[in-house]
Parts: structure tokens; C-alpha cells; sequence
């Protein structure tokens, strides 16, 4: 949930959902980090009227990456579109350098090599899967964590299957969150499946598993530190902002 000082100002027609839209923008993540960008702080305002979704960002600085916030923009309209009864979303984007453009591709439906020509969509992708398979690793320390402190041997962690699991093995918000993300990468999440796995699906061995656990744990740690800094920077600029002084810009 995000906190009461992330919370947007929202402002809903009588004959639409509030929370419904809110859960579809809760799946949308910043794509480095891996969080909510509700729980970040990056939604300023969300207004929805006959069927028009506008919503009002706010990123860290106003030189976030381009390709970052076009990913952000493009997933809050793909989400909200899907919503009976939204049949047309308005992202803005505040003072990021690449507002314009961003916002006249993303909202039109254009493509990022639309709205950047030269810079292609194939790189868009990739990068999209560089950082689900960040994700993935974060989201398996996360649930290797909770084997390893039940006192679970890594010879038995490696013997694991999806189906062994249970709401007392781990948080099940832990798991979904892990097992959703393999989805998303295609790899198995069948019952039978091993449970820890490395990014091509296959299963690992006890003396590979130390050595794996540490490579997720430095990518988790990585992002956990990203997403503070991200959270400070916003901070201050909403302090400015309160304060009537400049943006702050990196």
C-alpha cells in the first residue's frame, strides 16, 4: 500500500470505480526497481471522467531516463484501457525533459521508435527484459531468504518443487510475486517444476545454490538502495515544490 503521504489526489466519476483503477495502476511498476509506482510516490493526481483517465506523474528528477519513464507511461495506459469504461488515458509527465514527446506517442498509442526515431523498439524490449530478469532475482532472494532462515538445507531447498509450497512454508505474497514473474519470463511454473531455478529455468545444484543466493542477494540489495535514493530525490522535490523553491534536477 502506498503511504498516506504518497497518495494521489483522485477524483472519480460517479458511474466509475476508484478501486478498480487504483488496483490497475498498484501492477503498474517502476521497471528498475521493481515496485509499484503508487507505493514510490510517482503518481501525482488521477482523475477519471466519461470515460477520459488523465494521470499527473511526478519522477525523482526531470532527467529520469527517457526510456524508463516511456516504459512507466506506456504500462498505466495499457492498464487503464483494459478497463470497462476507460476508452481513452492521458498520461502527463510533469517537467521531465522528454515530456513532449513521450506524452504525444504514449497517449496517441504511437510506438517508441515513434517517438524517437533512430532509437528502435527492439532496444526497448531488451531492456524490458534485462530488467524483468532483475526482478526475478530480487523477487527469488526475497523467497530463498525465508527457506534459508526455516533452517531448509540447500540440498533440500534444490529438491523443492512449486507444489511443495504452502502458506507455511513462505509468505504468500512472496511466492506469487516470484512465481509471477517467472511467468512473465516463460519459464515453467508447473507443480512439478523445481522452485528455485536460475534465469533459463533450470534447476540448481546444492553447490551452485551459495553462490547463486549471493548473485540475487547483490541485485536485490542494488535495487532496495535505487528505489531509497529515488524516494529521497522525490522527497526533496516535493519539499521544494511546498517550500515555492526550484525543481531539483540531476
Amino acid at each position: 500500500m502506498a503511504s498516506s503521504s504518497s497518495l494521489p489526489k483522485c477524483e472519480f466519476a460517479d458511474d466509475c470505480d476508484g478501486q478498480v483503477i487504483l488496483g490497475r495502476l498498484g501492477q503498474v511498476l517502476d521497471p528498475e526497481l521493481d515496485e509499484p509506482i503508487l507505493q514510490l510516490g510517482f503518481v501525482r493526481s488521477i482523475h477519471v471522467r466519461g470515460g477520459h483517465a488523465v494521470i499527473a506523474l511526478q519522477l525523482p528528477t526531470s532527467w529520469c531516463a527517457v526510456n524508463f519513464a516511456y516504459l512507466m507511461a506506456e504500462d498505466i495506459r495499457v492498464a487503464l484501457v483494459a478497463i470497462d469504461g476507460i476508452d481513452r488515458v492521458t498520461v502527463h509527465l510533469g517537467d521531465h525533459c522528454a515530456a513532449e514527446q513521450i506524452e504525444a506517442a504514449v497517449n496517441e498509442g504511437k510506438t517508441f521508435a515513434e517517438a524517437f526515431p533512430g532509437e528502435g523498439s527492439g532496444g526497448l524490449a531488451a531492456l524490458r527484459r534485462v530488467f524483468l530478469r532483475k526482478g526475478f532475482l530480487g523477487r527469488q532472494e526475497r523467497l530463498l531468504r525465508d527457506l534459508r532462515a526455516a533452517g531448509i538445507p540447500p540440498a533440500s531447498i534444490c529438491a523443492l518443487r512449486v507444489s511443495d509450497m504452502s502458506p507455511e512454508s513462505v509468505p504468500a505474497e512472496t511466492l506469487l510475486r516470484y512465481l509471477e514473474r517467472r511467468a512473465e519470463l516463460a519459464l515453467d511454473c508447473s507443480p512439478t517444476a523445481p522452485l528455485i531455478v536460475d534465469l533459463d529455468g533450470n534447476g540448481l545444484s546444492a553447490e551452485r545454490l551459495d553462490a547463486h543466493y549471493r548473485d540475487a542477494r547483490t541485485v536485490r540489495v542494488a535495487m532496495e538502495a535505487n528505489g531509497s535514493f529515488c524516494r529521497a530525490l522525490l522527497a526533496t522535490r516535493c519539499v521544494d515544490e511546498l517550500a515555492g523553491g526550484n525543481h531539483v534536477s540531476t
